[in-house]
């Protein structure tokens, strides 16, 4: 079960003292401080969730795709892909493949592609791309400590980034999620 971004910016506004203009704002009444606020916050999400992905605890894709040529391009990938980790024949073994800028060269047929993705950028209204596996306070601190660099907060960015890589440990020690599979045809 995916986190809605809302939730975590409200957790991350409590945490940062700024939940009463960032409520006030979510609930729709007028309040510059309130949407300059949620709005750095949602920023300071996506750079967190990113900065996750690429850096420490990568999203991975896998999709079953039919190819006649051998050639897969990277845009038909359901995912902006990162990084090609495998791919698998239709009997499961692993298959030979070459990386170009612009598609994947490999053996014709049914396939299995794994590979790594970026997040997409999300609004106040999306979900977090992590499930369960991760919790929510990685985000939460992750963000306080940007908030608190942008802010010029020095020594509180460094007690939140501190908190936010011990975070980070923690979830590294859990055993990895199962993903469901994409079935598409290329």
């Amino acid at each position: 079960m995916n986190i809605s971004v809302k939730e975590i910016v409200c957790e991350a506004a409590q945490v940062l003292g700024l939940s009463e203009w960032v409520n006030s704002y979510l609930n729709g009444e007028e309040s510059a401080v309130g949407q300059r606020d949620t709005e750095i916050l949602i920023e300071c999400f996506n750079r967190v969730q990113n900065e996750v992905a690429l850096d420490y605890l990568p999203l991975i894709e896998s999709e079953l795709l039919r190819t006649e040529t051998g050639k897969i391009p990277y845009s038909s990938l359901i995912k902006p892909a990162i990084r090609i980790l495998q791919v698998k024949n239709e009997k499961g073994e692993l298959a030979a493949f070459k990386l170009y800028p612009d598609f994947l060269e490999t053996e014709k047929g049914k396939l299995e592609v794994y590979y790594t993705y970026s997040p997409a950028e999300q609004t106040i209204e999306g979900v977090c791309e992590y499930g369960a596996e991760v919790p929510k306070r990685l985000f939460v601190y992750g963000m306080a400590a940007e908030y608190s660099l942008i802010a010029g907060e020095l020594e509180a960015a460094g007690v939140w980034d501190k908190k936010y890589k011990d975070a980070i440990n923690a979830v590294y020690k859990l055993p990895p999620a199962k993903k469901l599979r994409s079935r598409r045809w290329v």
